[in-house]
């Protein structure tokens, strides 16, 4: 978990501690070259902040732990994308998980606007570009000395769900494809879809979608993943379950549903609260008045997690572990899947979620016009007690 800190906007009297830092920052990488003449660079670069502070396009900030400031971050924001133009922290607070933390807060905020995140790194600097690398972020050009990177969040998601992910997904007759697991899950949503459309957000491969297409039920998706989306399509065509390539949370569907589910965590996927929100506004906007929206979704397993400890097991068979690492300040969570051959033969998958208290989701549902019809424990209508794991929700809109 990352030191605790915070960002203020820099002022006049913080551009000796800007500069100084930075070059704390460059000399402990070995950066710095040889004839360096650290007074003259300093004057200029103590002069360029004075007029950071001052360009309304360009934020400037200090970045502190504690009572002491350790850093410089510097931000522009235009209506295209978010541009992270420099970041530095003094060494002896580097590796702490504070430079991953002011990314990913600019990440989040990229994806709720809808735009990207750019920046340059200097290809001499192969320690920030394994960073930024490990972060999702991918070359799209050069500038001099410099590589363009860029993050976004449908790049993000179709690396995590990649062909490869894709092509492993579907496990017919086990686990979450057992016909005990889906025959429930299709006989509920289609008794609540009854006569009308059904649209599931985050279709994936079809999972559910398929066997309730073939159950009677026209069903409709979205999907960010071309690859999972390529594996739907060796089930079923588009005009059996047409499906928007896009967001969740913002990717408009057309035609009227009497149904919008949401399957096996998925909104966990939107790893922030505004995203959350945004989504369940969006299957209102799908939905005819009456209509329901579900979400399956499981507990946060925080009583499970000793104090100083920041993981927690959740499987533990001899070809598979399950380990899930809490970010409990953000309410995050990673899921470490590692897969186990033969002999020393392994493979690592993660999947970064952000996990909901029952109470928030439907804080959320109010939020866009929903009131709580029913909570189960399973598909099958099993009491939700204290110590159920997970739940199935049922939101209605009004009917008038």
């Amino acid at each position: 978990m990352a030191d605790l800190h915070r960002i203020r906007p820099a002022e006049a009297a913080d551009v000796a501690f800007l500069a100084e830092v930075t070059i704390a920052a460059t000399r402990a990488q070995g950066r710095l070259p040889a004839d360096f003449d650290e007074a003259t660079w300093q004057t200029g670069f103590e002069e360029w902040s004075r007029e950071s502070i001052d360009d309304p396009a360009t934020d400037l900030y200090v970045v502190e732990v504690g009572n002491r400031s350790v850093g410089r971050l510097r931000v522009s924001r235009t209506a295209d994308a978010v541009e992270l133009n420099g970041i530095q922290l003094h060494p002896d607070v580097q590796n702490r998980g504070i430079g991953t933390a002011i990314i990913t807060d600019l990440k989040d905020e990229a994806a709720r606007r809808g735009v990207p995140l750019r920046l340059h790194v200097e290809r001499d600097n192969p320690d920030a570009r394994r960073l930024y690398d490990r972060l999702g972020f991918v070359k799209i050009g050069e500038d001099g000395a410099e590589d363009v990177l860029r993050w976004s969040k449908d790049v993000e998601q179709n690396r995590i769900w990649n062909a490869e992910v894709a092509e492993r997904y579907d496990t017919p007759g086990t686990g979450a494809f057992a016909d005990d697991v889906l025959g429930p899950t299709v006989e509920r949503l289609a008794e609540l879809a009854g006569t009308g459309h059904a649209l599931e957000f985050a279709i994936g491969t079809g999972r559910v979608a398929v066997p309730l297409s073939e159950r009677g039920v026209p069903v409709s998706g979205i999907e960010l993943s071309t690859a999972m989306l390529e594996q739907l399509r060796t089930k079923a065509d588009e005009d059996t379950i047409p499906v928007v390539a896009g967001d969740m949370a913002t990717a408009r569907v057309p035609g009227e549903f009497t149904l919008v589910y949401l399957v096996y965590n998925t909104i966990a996927n939107l790893l922030t609260q505004e995203e959350q929100v945004a989504c369940f506004r969006n299957a209102a906007r799908h939905l005819s008045p009456g209509g329901r929206f579900v979400i399956e979704l499981w507990v946060p397993e925080l009583r499970r997690l000793p104090p100083g400890t920041p993981a927690t097991v959740g499987v533990a068979d001899p070809g598979y572990i399950l380990l899930d690492t809490y970010d409990v300040l953000r309410q995050h969570v990673v899921s470490h899947h590692f897969h186990f051959g033969e002999g020393t033969e392994a493979q690592l998958f993660r999947t970064p979620h952000r996990y909901i208290w029952p109470a928030e989701l439907d804080l959320m549902a109010q939020l866009a016009g929903f009131t709580l019809e029913s909570r189960h424990a399973d598909w099958t209508g099993s009491p939700f007690t204290a110590d159920s794991p997970s739940h199935v929700s049922v939101y209605r809109l009004p009917t008038a």
